[in-house]
C-alpha cells in the first residue's frame, strides 16, 4: 500500500493480523469516512450512531469484543481494529467480496434485478459496492506506480530490482495487471 494513504500503518497491521488486504480496509476507509477519524452518522433504524474512519456502530464493535465507551471508536487504532475484525468476519462468512462489501453497508445484502439494494429497497449498496471496489483498483495503482518511481535497487547482484523487473531497462515497464484484480477483489 502506498505511504500517501492516511493511516497506512494502522491499516497495514491490522489487516495482516486478520487476514485482510490492506487495501481492501483502506478503500472501505476512504468510502466510509474520506479518512476523517472525527466523522459520525446517526443511524436511525437501529437506534446507533457509526462512528470513526470505518464508521463502526457501538452495538457491532461490542459484538465483536469492544469494551471501551463509545467515544473510544473514534481513535484510529481501535476503530481500524474493530472495523477491520467485522470486515474479516463478513468475508468469511460470504462467498464473494462483493457481498460482504454490501453487508458491511446494510446488514444482510440482497440482491433485485442483479444488483445489491438496501433494506429500503433502494440501490444505494450497489453503489457503495461498486465505489469500494473502484476504490481499490486506484489504490493498488497508486502504490504500483509508486514503486516504479522509486530508484532501482539491485537484490543481491543478480540485476533485477526487488519487484522482478530488470534494473537498467529504460524506464518504461509492462506492469502486470492481469490476475492482480482478482486477487484484490477476493480480499486478499
Amino acid at each position: 500500500m502506498s505511504s500517501t494513504v492516511p493511516y497506512h500503518t494502522a491499516i497495514t497491521r491490522i489487516a495482516c493480523q486478520d487476514h485482510v488486504n490492506p487495501v481492501l480496509v483502506a478503500a472501505v476507509i476512504e468510502r466510509e469516512s474520506r479518512f476523517n477519524s472525527h466523522k459520525f452518522r446517526r443511524e436511525r433504524r437501529i437506534h446507533d450512531i457509526s462512528r470513526g474512519l470505518m464508521q463502526v456502530t457501538y452495538r457491532t464493535a461490542r459484538w465483536l469484543g469492544f469494551r471501551g465507551a463509545p467515544q473510544n471508536l473514534y481513535n484510529p487504532w481501535v476503530n481500524i481494529r474493530y472495523g477491520t475484525k467485522y470486515l474479516a468476519y463478513l468475508l468469511k462468512r460470504y462467498t464473494n467480496v462483493s457481498d460482504a462489501l454490501a453487508a458491511y453497508n446494510d446488514g444482510r445484502p440482497r440482491k433485485r434485478h442483479g444488483r445489491y439494494v438496501s433494506s429500503s429497497g433502494s440501490f444505494s449498496v450497489d453503489h457503495y459496492v461498486r465505489a469500494i471496489l473502484s476504490n481499490t483498483k486506484a489504490l493498488v495503482l497508486t502504490a504500483a506506480a509508486e514503486r516504479l518511481r522509486q530508484p532501482p535497487r539491485s537484490s543481491e547482484g543478480n540485476g533485477l530490482l526487488a519487484s522482478g523487473f530488470p534494473v537498467g531497462g529504460g524506464g518504461q515497464y509492462d506492469f502486470p495487471t492481469s490476475g492482480l484484480f482478482n486477487r484484490v477483489e477476493m480480499g486478499f
